[in-house]
């Protein structure tokens, strides 16, 4: 039985318990969560038919199974699922990424930072912990983290389906995993070493290698990082003229090549001041370097013959960048607890874009454009939680934050007037943008039956922004973000999750000021927004979780509707008797609706299927042409399959992940031009041999975009606004990254 070194923890339980000769804190949690999607009232925006037809076939399909309805009932109390080491030794793991896998259910990414990094401030929200404890940073990397910690150093993982007030200063509506380390004075070392060959035939190296251990008192995870970003990619692009003729254009073909290399040295130290005081501290230093090379063919056809040229645009680009995080965490002998947190971190960039006319006179070679940017990001955050226990099933956290963004920001342009390269004013291309913002909140905890829990939350923010520079502004803003959740688990199998919060979205600064326009080459820059403000959101979100045949079978769901004020869009910044000019702005109100299913199905103990499907459906009134059309950047949604199996007794794994999007997936529209941006399906194949060697070393080889999937730009320009309608010029281009061998080997020593 798969299920055999499962154990699991209800509400009932001690919530943070000290194992025997452990000093480290163990958290478990006692609500659930996990996906299910809400309907939205307004008429004419429904979900994309196709994929939620495959959703509800798919959920069908895996009730349908044999035995499947089968499954007995655990205590109705049972919330948080514990899986200890030994479950997983019969795969040989090599760290707690492999067993992870090996889960099913597990809808946490694992893909992207640890926190959210949409929310202002250090968030809440949070899905992988150690110990019991948040990492006390940022821009913390989950499969990074998790590619540190070693097999042999873990003694459980436990699936947090929820939260409670026994995770302080965490929230998920989702799940959260808890890695549960040893209490041991072992060294282990994971090094790993790759190399990875592109569709140039370029091969790139790369490798990590990492320390975790303890002394004493003190815990240390400590690693260093080699990784590739290399990307050559290939496109072409046809454009034909618009209204009038539809004749051929021009067109482009297009080799660029990014020799990024991002080196990472980190650090994770946690000591034991005394029975009931831990202090963490979370170090990153990253540089991330990421060059460029373009090489460009055109051929116009709008001459007889067809007249060839060729660019070439360079971008000398560094980029470097540091977090330090702090965590003091102190338990109190009547069950209160206390966390005091601080993260500090700067980006540094500076890129040089350069671009050639070749050959322009035999042998020489035009400059015509020279972008010069600067800018640095950092922030500066503290917070402090406080929480204790009120009476019998009920707790209550109090805590206080404040934080200091910046961006500081350069521009210079410099164009080909008259034969010569020339400066070009360019408004708003110094600033220097900060915000101070100060937040308090109150969260209760009430366990109002066995079976029935509620979280109710009241935050109060206040915010000044200011930007100085070409422009001088500063304003004020006062937010009241209420939020409750409510939790039902009908059983130990089958639970149910509502919220409602007011979710305040983070700016991005760099919208601001004026800054390069990464998507069109006819458009060098665009143009910043003083008076831009936050979007706020009232979102609605129903979740449903049911676990079958003893976990055999996990399927989920999620539903969500989003009800948006101030959204961000495009918006027609257009000085009287100028040319047409558009900034990020506010458009004004939107609509979000979605649906995820998720289902797994264990078929046998080695053979894992996991399937995602994500539909969603928005609205918004667009500025420029005030007809309705999909809120930004809400696309139509996407559908995953993996497939994983493990076959012991040859010590090898294998598997497949595909990834598939509806087509126009995402638009974006602007005064001028109208584009739709379709990613093409994605296919990648892995397979691994374990346990070679006396080391016990894994031999991993990696398959990436086998059907060489493409971004396409189907772009659509307008003589003057385009609410007039009349075609200028329509473009399809499609980019091709090709597909990529990779072979590493790792191992734990």
């Amino acid at each position: 039985m798969i299920t055999g070194f499962v154990t699991r923890q209800g509400a009932s339980g001690s919530g943070l318990a000290r194992e025997p000769g452990d000093h480290r804190l163990q958290a478990s949690s006692h609500r659930a969560g996990n996906s299910l999607q809400a309907s939205s009232h307004k008429k004419g925006m429904r979900l994309p038919a196709g994929s939620h037809t495959l959703a509800a076939a798919c959920l069908l399909l895996s009730l349908a199974m044999p035995g499947a309805l089968h499954a007995a009932d655990a205590a109705p109390d049972d919330s948080t699922l514990r899986y200890s080491a030994e479950f997983f030794q019969q795969w040989n793991p090599v760290t707690v990424r492999d067993m992870i896998d090996r889960i099913p259910g597990i809808t946490v990414s694992l893909e992207a930072p640890t926190g959210n990094q949409n929310a202002r401030g250090l968030s809440a929200t949070e899905n992988i912990l150690i110990n019991g404890r948040r990492l006390s940073g940022r821009d913390n990397n989950a499969e990074t983290q998790l590619r540190r910690i070693p097999f042999d150093q873990v003694e459980r993982i436990e699936v947090i389906r929820g939260t409670s007030s026994d995770l302080v200063g965490v929230r998920s509506q989702g799940q959260i995993i808890n890695i549960v380390t040893r209490s041991s004075t072992q060294r282990s070392v994971t090094a790993e070493t790759s190399a990875t060959r592109y569709q140039d035939a370029h091969v790139e190296p790369g490798g990590s290698l990492s320390l975790i251990g303890s002394a004493n008192a003190l815990d240390y995870r400590v690693g260093l990082e080699r990784r590739s970003e290399y990307q050559a990619l290939r496109s072409r692009e046809d454009s034909i003229h618009g209204t009038g003729s539809f004749a051929p254009n021009d067109l482009r073909l297009t080799e660029e090549v990014t020799d990024q290399v991002n080196l990472n040295l980190n650090g994770a130290f946690s000591y034991t001041l005394s029975p009931d005081s831990v202090l963490a501290v979370n170090i990153q230093a990253e540089q991330s370097d990421p060059p460029r090379l373009i090489e460009r063919f055109i051929r116009d056809f709008n001459s007889n013959p067809a007249r060839d040229s060729r660019e070439r645009e360079s971008y000398d680009a560094t980029r470097d960048s540091w977090e330090l995080g702090l965590n003091f965490n102190h338990g109190f002998a009547d069950g209160s607890q206390l966390e005091l947190l601080t993260v500090n971190n700067r980006r540094v960039e500076d890129n040089l874009r350069e671009r050639f006319r070749l050959d322009v006179r035999p042998g020489i070679d035009q400059q015509d454009l020279s972008l010069d940017t600067a800018t640095v990001n950092g922030e500066r955050i503290q917070r402090a939680v406080y929480s204790r226990p009120l009476r019998q099933g009920q707790d209550v956290e109090v805590g206080l934050q404040r934080a200091l963004t910046l961006l500081d920001t350069v521009l210079q342009l410099a164009q080909l007037q008259a034969g010569t390269l020339r400066p070009v004013a360019v408004p708003n291309a110094r600033s220097l943008i900060e915000e101070v913002r100060y937040e308090g909140f109150v969260v209760h905890h009430w366990q109002i039956s066995p079976r029935l829990r509620l979280e109710s939350t009241l935050a109060v923010e206040q915010s000044t922004i200011s930007q100085s520079g070409d422009v001088s502004r500063s304003r004020d803003f006062r937010f009241t973000k209420p939020k409750a959740d409510l939790r039902f688990d009908y059983s130990s199998t089958l639970q149910f999750s509502f919220s409602v919060e007011k979710f305040i979205g983070q700016l991005r600064f760099a919208d601001f000021a004026a800054a390069t326009d990464q998507r069109d080459e006819e458009r060098n820059t665009v143009a910043g927004n003083p008076e831009l403000k936050q979007d706020q959101t009232w979102r609605y979100t129903l979740n449903v979780e049911h676990r079958l045949q003893q976990g055999r079978i996990v399927l989920s769901a999620r539903g969500a509707y989003w009800d948006v004020s101030d959204a961000t869009g495009r918006i027609n910044t257009t000085v009287p008797g100028g040319p047409l000019t558009s900034a990020n702005g506010n458009i004004g109100d939107g609509e979000v609706l979605s649906l995820q299913l998720n289902g797994s199905y264990r078929f046998t103990q080695g053979l894992l299927l996991n399937v995602s499907i994500l539909a969603r459906a928005s609205e918004t009134i667009d500025p420029f042409t005030q007809r309705t059309r999909r809120l930004v950047p809400n696309d139509r949604g996407n559908y995953r399959v993996t497939l994983r199996h493990d076959v012991p007794a040859w010590n090898l794994n294998y598997g497949i992940d595909f990834l598939g999007a509806d087509q126009g997936n995402r638009p974006l529209p602007d005064i001028d031009r109208w584009e739709e941006i379709d990613q093409r399906e994605d296919l990648s194949v892995f397979v691994e041999r374990n346990s070679l060697t006396t080391l016990g070393l894994a031999l991993r080889l990696e398959l990436g975009n086998l059907l060489d999937s493409h971004e396409c730009v189907n772009r659509t320009r307008y003589a003057g606004h385009i609410r007039d309608g009349v075609i200028r010029e329509i473009e399809h281009r499609c980019n091709a990254r090709g597909p990529h061998v990779a072979l590493k080997l790792r191992g734990t020593f």
